[in-house]
């Protein structure tokens, strides 16, 4: 491997630790990240940490603070409400595009993630069902093949998954109601109904709001 090639491995390989810990809650909103120990965690040089560090801002999860370092930003609720909108034109619009339109390959791939998000269930696992819920959503929106709407559902989810890990926290039996609700909407989106789809979509989102506001 060059040295190019090991740079940017390392840039990746922080930027994504850093992200997890953020994402799956481990690290808060307001908590101090000192390059110091962030290098000592991550066994790495700082110059890969501040080049993740700054990918990471330019994502809202982190914030450089002049002559302060870096913080894990904190979400208003004006902030999560204007995710929650978002996200929520963007899926109903997915919901009613794909129904009835998407071949067995794509149901195949949705029926494997709902049984691994049963599996984190049964192991209490909440940080590994919030991925599979990430992963479940990504792929309704990736059915549309478009490249622009990936990319803004990949933004609005590395921010709206702590709030939604925040709803699993406060209320595990939200678990049960979430997996039974991602099944329903499954197989509306086999079916000819569009106008069910989005309900479907719309009142899942629509918890969230329910819970934060």
């Amino acid at each position: 491997m060059s040295r190019q090639e090991g740079n940017v491995t390392l840039r990746e390989t922080a930027f994504q630790v850093i992200k997890k810990h953020i994402v799956g809650g481990d690290w808060t909103g307001g908590t101090f990240l000192s390059e110091k120990f962030l290098s000592e965690l991550l066994g790495m040089s700082k110059t890969p940490i501040r080049s993740a560090l700054d990918r990471l801002e330019m994502m809202g999860l982190v914030k450089l603070a002049p002559k302060q370092g870096v913080f894990v930003q904190e979400l208003s609720l004006k902030k999560i409400l204007e995710f929650y909108e978002l996200r929520l034109s963007l899926e109903t619009y997915a919901a009613r595009k794909l129904t009835g339109r998407m071949d067995a390959a794509f149901f195949q791939r949705l029926d494997a993630n709902l049984a691994l998000q049963d599996e984190a269930i049964r192991q209490d696992d909440i940080s590994r069902y919030v991925e599979l819920d990430r992963e479940f959503h990504a792929m309704i929106v990736g059915g549309l093949d478009n490249e622009e709407y990936m990319e803004v559902m990949s933004r609005i989810q590395d921010k709206f998954l702590l709030v939604v890990r925040m709803t699993f926290v406060k209320n595990k039996r939200r678990l049960i109601g979430s997996i039974e609700e991602h099944r329903q909407l499954r197989q509306a989106l086999a079916g000819q109904d569009a106008a069910l789809s989005v309900r479907l979509v719309e009142a899942h989102i629509e918890y969230v709001k329910k819970i934060m506001f």
